[in-house]
């Protein structure tokens, strides 16, 4: 759809219309910026979170059927319940954590910059019709 940029009648309007477009551009090329820093952290963080979920669960299905099989109360039992309560822990923090850094999240993430994209192409074909719109008054 084409901008109604007829409706400008001086050089005082294209030039409010183009500062405002200006301001809006500088905006959003910040937002850009800061979506793509945090698009590349969080994609490394959810392919490490992936993988330490994959490893705490070989942990803890490792060490589950082995706890009942140790005599109650010797050392190599109270070592391995406390290396899957560590192991069931860590899991538990990863998992919750993959809400903020995991795979959605990114996901996400790639989506906000995405659309900030698409706005800072149509901001700048707003800025050229304008500009045009300005030369021909």
């Amino acid at each position: 759809m084409a901008y109604p940029f007829t409706l400008l009648t001086t050089v005082a309007e294209c030039d409010t219309v183009l500062e405002a477009a200006q301001l809006e551009l500088r905006d959003l090329k910040v937002r850009e910026t800061v979506l793509t820093a945090q698009g590349e952290r969080t994609s490394e963080s959810a392919t490490d979170i992936t993988a330490d979920l994959a490893a705490q669960t070989a942990i803890i299905g490792a060490l589950t059927p082995v706890v009942p099989t140790l005599p109650t109360g010797s050392r190599a039992r109270i070592n391995t319940e406390a290396d899957l309560r560590r192991a069931s822990q860590r899991h538990e923090n990863l998992t919750a954590s993959q809400q903020l850094r995991g795979p959605v999240a990114a996901l996400n993430r790639a989506l906000d910059l995405r659309q900030v994209q698409v706005q800072i192409a149509e901001i700048n074909t707003f800025v050229t019709e304008a500009t045009a719109r300005k030369t021909a008054l």
